[in-house]
């Protein structure tokens, strides 16, 4: 519960948590005011979320996950709990503390970035948007990627090489979602073809590849290959973590 505690003060006392909160809402609602007015574009899911098709992920699972990446960039810029550190158990409380309050950092960026988003549509085209389930699929990227980013800056032990990281490893999806979806992990891919719509991924908006990589909404995977493309890096950097955390002498 001290970590816990720690951790919620640390987030909300420092200025760049701040900072990366502001810059996220001024940039999705500058997105989603030229989105909504391009009528080629004004999909109430496109609007809400401010997808970038130059960016390999929305501008709020980048938000989370540069916060992420700080939430140990900080530890190690500034050891002031290396010594109340030494034992294994209190850094892993420590971890689990960072990856409770990411995600629940990340899911609120998501809701902030949704009424914003919602309100920018409301105002331009004079009616609500309609929900869609596509946002529970947004949420949970933001959430994903604000725990990738604290991983892998942990396992760095920099908060540069966290959101490099993050940057990174969307570029990979494409070939990963070939491998599920063309190999033997997913013989049930004719029966899934629909998952896919849980996230808001679209031919004009690749967000979850970039334009490098071309990852289109024609990619469908089954409940399995959806489990292991969210969760595979975030358990990779996990295991990479635990593993090297018994020869450190702090975080």
């Amino acid at each position: 519960m001290h970590a816990l505690t720690y951790e919620r003060r640390r987030l909300t006392g420092i200025r760049s948590t701040w900072l990366v909160l502001a810059a996220v809402l001024l940039a999705d609602a500058a997105v989603a005011a030229l989105t909504v007015r391009q009528p080629s574009l004004a999909d109430p899911v496109r609007v809400l979320t401010a997808g970038v098709p130059l960016l390999p992920l929305p501008i709020a699972a980048l938000g989370a996950g540069v916060v992420g990446a700080l939430s140990y960039g900080h530890e190690v810029r500034y050891p002031v709990l290396q010594p109340l550190l030494l034992p294994v158990r209190r850094r892993l409380g420590l971890l689990l503390a960072k990856l409770l309050v990411s995600a629940v950092y990340s899911v609120l960026l998501v809701a902030a970035t949704l009424a914003v988003d919602a309100g920018v549509y409301a105002v331009v085209l004079h009616r609500p948007p309609t929900p869609a389930p596509a946002l529970v699929g947004f949420a949970a990227l933001a959430v994903t990627a604000g725990w990738i980013g604290l991983l892998a800056a942990a396992l760095l032990r920099s908060a540069a090489a966290g959101v490099l990281v993050l940057l990174t490893l969307p570029v990979l999806v494409e070939p990963t979602v070939r491998l599920l979806r063309d190999g033997s992990l997913t013989g049930d891919r004719l029966r899934a073809a629909h998952w896919h719509r849980l996230f808001p991924v679209d031919t004009g908006h690749a967000w979850l590849s970039g334009p490098l990589s071309g990852l289109h909404s024609t990619a469908s995977l089954s409940p399995r290959g959806l489990l292991l493309l969210a969760a595979g890096p975030v358990l990779l950097l996990l295991l990479g973590y635990l593993a090297v955390l018994p020869r450190r002498r702090g975080v």
